[in-house]
């Protein structure tokens, strides 16, 4: 038996107690998220449904619908988001062309993940960060023809530790029909010749335990790159490689939402709301159970030895009493459950738990709707919150999910490794929406400046601004791509000769 390497056990095990500490926190949240979910972790490839246990389903329709904002923010389908910045000086006389060529580079990458499944799943790894914060996913070159796939890796298939300069230490262990596993490591060099393994991949309907783990080798300050060992059941199938520069070579992707110092777990909005969906939970029971207790009569009567209500009362039924019996001698007594209270209280703890998932806004409250300029001015507030703690998505798995469409592409042959321009070399960076979104506020500044100037000085603005430069400067900075701009020695049609 070829055991995994110390390295490989040593960063394995300490990803292991980092999960066996967030495991319950993660499985709670599923049980307000995404019911069923929660028993993941122990009902391994169950294929029993079982009913949701919770009394409100808010908290699954706030994750879903902050799901959706990520996605739209990051990764919108119907927009241009895999812009690069070229992080090198050009040459001025080479800019256009340098454009040009990284523009045709940006809208092959944006064809080739449209070719993906990516669409298809992205809100799968948006719930995740939603929920429990820590999206991950594994990317890999599809068999023969097929385009690139991109899986969603849930919790509890995922460790991950901290690793050195924020770079985690990451481990995917997933189990799987044994027959597939010589499918499953195409392009892996691995050993299966252990007699265990084989007698399993011959045997239909036995599953094995894989478990990929990957770390980066810092043995080259100057150049980190990422290892990569693999086991079966334990067994070492493939020993502890170096696979590449830290530039799209591992296919699993790991994303945090608030990651907090010195732990590896994100901290989605539905752990933070933890105590707040507890809360509300407990209320909606506790209202329920009060009407469910007001619907019921609870009588008080004299015991003849005849009568006998003691089973409540049947519609319909004629029940016997004694002769002196009168309607006055039965009692109903008045529980005195005020429900008002519980509605009263449950609105402030929804309006909490919208604000958790940064669903607050914008919203109308009262009878006066709120105007355009205000529903914008809210909206921008509910991004601002949403930007900062959801920037690491995009430097740990946004921006390597680019690269690693890139590196994939490069693989196959589909691109360049460089691109070089006359000697050359354009050194590319993935543009994060926290620039575009910075990008957007300064065309507001600018646009607000402009309205006072016109009309404060009126036809004096030109005496002291470009208008035309000052124009062109906000449509390249809004990202506008439709708005053609005349070059200044192109003529204008019709102008007089």
């Amino acid at each position: 038996m070829k055991k995994p390497s110390k390295d490989f056990s040593t960063r394995y095990a300490a990803a292991k107690r980092w999960r066996d500490a967030a495991r319950p926190y993660i499985e709670e949240i599923f049980h307000f998220c995404a019911p069923q979910r929660e028993n993941d972790f122990s009902r391994r490839n169950s294929k029993t449904i079982t009913e949701a246990e919770t009394f409100h389903s808010l908290p699954e329709e706030l994750a879903t619908d902050l799901a959706g904002d990520f996605v739209n923010f990051f990764t919108p389908s119907e927009a241009m988001w895999t812009n690069f910045l070229v992080t090198a000086p050009v040459p001025e006389d080479m800019v256009d062309s340098a454009k040009d060529m990284v523009e045709g580079r940006e809208q092959f990458l944006a064809e080739k993940i449209s070719a993906s499944n990516y669409y298809d799943i992205a809100p799968q790894w948006g719930f995740e960060a939603a929920s429990h914060g820590t999206p991950a996913l594994w990317v890999q070159q599809g068999h023969m023809q097929q385009a690139v796939y991109v899986e969603p890796v849930p919790p509890h298939e995922l460790l991950i530790t901290p690793g050195y300069m924020g770079l985690l230490d990451r481990f995917r262990e997933q189990w799987v029909a044994a027959d597939t596993l010589k499918a499953l490591f195409a392009g892996w060099e691995v050993d299966l010749s252990d007699p265990r393994l084989t007698a399993k991949m011959g045997k239909p309907g036995t599953v094995a335990k894989v478990c990929w783990g990957f770390w980066v080798d810092w043995s080259d300050p100057a150049r980190p790159m990422w290892k990569a060992e693999i086991t079966v059941d334990e067994i070492g199938v493939m020993e502890a490689e170096i696979i590449g520069d830290l530039n799209g070579t591992c296919p699993l992707l790991v994303g945090r939402f608030n990651p907090q110092v010195g732990r590896p777990w994100g901290r989605g909005a539905g752990w933070k709301a933890l105590p707040d969906m507890r809360t509300l939970d407990k209320i909606d029971e506790v209202v329920l159970t009060n009407l469910d207790d007001s619907l019921q009569n609870t009588l008080i009567y004299p015991d003849d030895g005849f009568l006998d209500m003691s089973e409540g009362l049947v519609p319909g039924t004629a029940y016997p009493a004694s002769r002196g019996f009168t309607r006055d001698q039965i009692y109903e007594l008045q529980k005195g459950a005020n429900l008002d209270m519980g509605f009263y209280t449950e609105e402030g703890f929804t309006e909490r738990l919208r604000r958790a998932f940064y669903q607050d806004g914008p919203r109308q409250k009262g009878d006066t709707p709120p105007s355009a300029t205000q529903w914008a001015d809210q909206r921008r507030d509910v991004q601002k919150r949403l930007g900062k703690p959801s920037a690491p998505l995009w430097t740990e798995m946004i921006a390597p999910l680019v690269q690693r469409f890139e590196y994939l592409a490069v693989e196959a042959g589909e691109l360049e490794d460089t691109l070089t321009l006359n000697d050359h070399i354009l050194t590319l960076q993935p543009i994060s929406p926290m620039q575009k979104a910075q990008n957007q506020d300064q065309v507001m500044v600018a646009r607000s400046n402009l309205d006072m100037a016109f009309s404060v000085f009126q036809d004096q603005v030109g005496s002291f601004i470009d208008p035309v430069n000052t124009f062109k400067n906000i449509v390249r900075a809004s990202g506008d791509e439709l708005t053609v701009l005349r070059k200044e020695q192109q003529p204008v049609d019709g102008a007089q000769q």
